[in-house]
């Protein structure tokens, strides 16, 4: 990933990455005007979960499980598709699926807890492990959890597609990372790396004497009382493991990437129930001390360690997506109302995000402004930048919703927020507000930090 792109311009480009262990974080500029309702019983929640599943899986293509967690309990849980369409094993809760970079913030508690022991500092160097790295005497090991290495990704190397289903051995994966030349100074930027975790998790190795697989389980998996995550390897369909498609007229097979290249950066395998049950324990102090766990959520350009921001819905969360294959994962936990919610998929497509948003939604119970046709459209046409008459914003109206036209070729619908502004939620980048004038003529858009004007043709 190339960091983020300037603020006008960032939610053209939302392709972020070559093969998919990455992620962004993403921030809204709307207030929290919808209270959530978290007084009610729970079973009028569950209703609403329920409802909200079945009518966007009823009309998009989906495969994957979620499961929500309110208050530390589990409140919604739900399977859907095929875990091997060759078979027709169905999934169900116990099915287990590849998290992809959701692995990452695994990866990072147990550093953390190897702070907390005094067997490692944030400021010590990595030279001490890798002396054959560049810059080795520089990089902090805080610049590995946050992205400030300069450490090349070895996952945008061309000859990763020719090697990434073939078993590697520790040694191979290190003399690659170390044949990188640094993208930058360590700390004097950002910039997403799967390499930082492949070297994490060696640091781990290292320190403990110790296989990564026997760490987790002895530092995590065992202390949650966890049975059904652990580091994958090839996919067995006789343990309830899922394979991965691609939707393309019909689910298709993927091959699978061998779990020795995803070391530390996206090797742990785990049904969505026990994702969520990590993603709360460690925000609810039962992994690392609280100290550590705020010193994670300090975001920095971008980056917090081994966690990153999520503004939806106008609520805060923290956490971590993941891409492997065809597998998608979201795991987010909303600390302000105690909720914890995890999608994971077999199935690559997008439709993970319209799964996600719509059952945060219904669990808050977030009221749905209506707009009239004849309002809309005094918003529909073309406003064009002030300062840069070639940057342009095209609206259409479809039915009730206004829909924003992005390069004439991708259609996002808005959400109307009342006080005629509409907002454009995405999972992969800061949230847009446009506001709009009374008569239309004139338009505010803000996203993140920018804030442009533009005025109707």
């Amino acid at each position: 990933m190339n960091g983020f792109l300037p603020k006008l311009t960032m939610y053209r480009f939302l392709l972020l990455g070559c093969w998919g262990l990455f992620l962004t974080a993403c921030s809204d500029p709307t207030p929290h005007t919808n209270a959530a309702k978290l007084n009610e019983a729970p079973a009028s929640a569950a209703e609403r979960l329920n409802q909200a599943f079945d009518s966007v899986t009823a009309n998009h293509e989906f495969m994957g499980n979620v499961a929500l967690l309110h208050k530390g309990e589990l409140l919604f849980s739900r399977a859907t598709g095929f875990a091997d369409i060759s078979t027709k094993q169905s999934a169900d809760m116990g099915t287990k699926y590849r998290l992809g970079s959701v692995s990452k913030t695994y990866t990072a508690v147990l550093i953390f807890k190897a702070i907390a022991e005094g067997k490692l500092t944030l400021e010590q160097k990595v030279d001490a492990f890798f002396p054959e790295l560049e810059n080795a005497a520089k990089i902090r090991v805080a610049d590995l959890l946050q992205h400030r290495s300069g450490i090349a990704s070895y996952t945008k190397d061309p000859r990763f597609f020719k090697y990434h289903t073939m078993p590697q051995t520790r040694q191979q994966m290190l003399q690659m990372i170390f044949s990188y030349q640094s993208d930058f100074e360590p700390g004097s930027s950002a910039e997403y790396s799967n390499s930082n975790y492949f070297l994490l998790a060696c640091i781990l190795e290292k320190l403990h004497g110790k296989p990564l697989e026997q760490i987790l389980q002895e530092q995590i998996v065992m202390p949650l009382s966890l049975t059904s995550t652990y580091l994958g390897n090839q996919v067995t369909p006789e343990q309830n493991e899922s394979y991965s498609y691609r939707f393309e007229a019909g689910w298709q097979l993927l091959p699978q990437t061998d779990m020795s290249v995803t070391l530390g950066a996206g090797d742990v395998v785990s049904t969505a129930t026990e994702a969520a049950l990590f993603l709360d324990a460690l925000f609810n102090g039962g992994l690392v001390p609280e100290q550590h766990l705020t010193t994670m959520q300090a975001i920095k350009d971008g980056f917090g360690m081994g966690i990153m921001r999520y503004d939806l819905a106008g609520r805060v969360g923290f956490g971590h997506r993941g891409t492997l294959d065809g597998y998608r994962a979201t795991a987010i936990h909303f600390p302000d109302d105690k909720v914890t919610l995890v999608v994971t998929s077999n199935g690559e497509n997008d439709n993970i995000n319209l799964v996600y948003e719509a059952l945060l939604k219904a669990f808050f119970n977030d009221a749905i402004l209506a707009v009239a046709a004849d309002e809309l459209d005094k918003y529909v046409g073309t406003y064009v930048s002030n300062p840069d008459k070639s940057d342009k914003v095209v609206f259409i109206r479809d039915g009730n919703q206004l829909v924003h036209v992005i390069q004439n070729e991708f259609k996002e619908a808005l959400t109307y927020k009342g006080e005629r502004q509409f907002l454009f939620e995405q999972m992969y980048g800061p949230a847009i507000l446009f506001s709009f004038s009374e008569n239309g003529a004139e338009l505010l858009m803000e996203q993140d930090t920018f804030s442009g004007r533009f005025t109707k043709e």
